[in-house]
């Protein structure tokens, strides 16, 4: 996508986990450079300010590198980024589905050039209706969906964990499917109750 100003930031990556889809020899474009905290940083401004001029809409869904993003921009809005913020904030969403999702990144800590993962015990809270569907077995390490559903408030917080790696459930297994779609359709009935953003 191009800006009259520059040209927004999709990085080229070498995949590392895409998959029988999908060669491990060919490059792909990805949100962030995952070493480099101006990266996500830009991306997370990238896309709020999209949001701000498209929005909002009725939901987000994330894989992987997509979710750490998305997840860090819901923290950070509930933060404002970075500036006092009521309790109860409005969102530019009303339901989120988290696949595999890796951290959420504290907005404050990248923008002093540092990385450091939002602590579930900061108070920062994804309170929207959220679905999160990861692997036991990920090869990302065993905290892979963990760290963000633990961001979430219980109370509308939908979880699955499957067998299949850092992958989605597919028709390859027709019950976790099936039990992915169940929670993902409960997230999105849930906000569309929501009577506003």
């Amino acid at each position: 996508m191009v800006n009259e100003q520059r040209q927004c930031g999709l990085n080229l990556v070498t995949s590392t986990h895409l998959g029988p889809l999908f060669s491990d020899d060919d490059d792909y474009f990805s949100y962030f450079d995952p070493s480099d905290t101006l990266s996500l940083q830009r991306a997370i401004l990238d896309l709020r300010r999209y949001i701000q001029v498209e929005g909002p809409f009725d939901g987000i869904i994330a894989f992987s590198q997509g979710a750490t993003l998305a997840s860090t921009l819901l923290l950070a809005e509930h933060g404002k980024l970075g500036s006092d913020q009521e309790e109860n904030h409005s969102s530019a969403f009303k339901c989120a589905i988290f696949l595999a999702a890796g951290y959420a990144w504290s907005f404050d800590a990248l923008r002093n050039n540092k990385w450091a993962r939002v602590d579930e015990n900061s108070g920062l809270r994804i309170r929207i209706p959220t679905a999160h569907v990861w692997a036991h077995n990920d090869h990302l390490g065993p905290d892979v969906g963990t760290t963000v559903a633990a961001l979430c408030v219980p109370d509308t917080r939908y979880t699955y964990t499957h067998d299949e790696g850092h992958t989605v459930p597919g028709r390859r297994s027709p019950e976790k499917l099936n039990a992915t779609l169940k929670i993902v359709r409960r997230v999105i009935w849930e906000g569309s109750l929501a009577t506003e953003y």
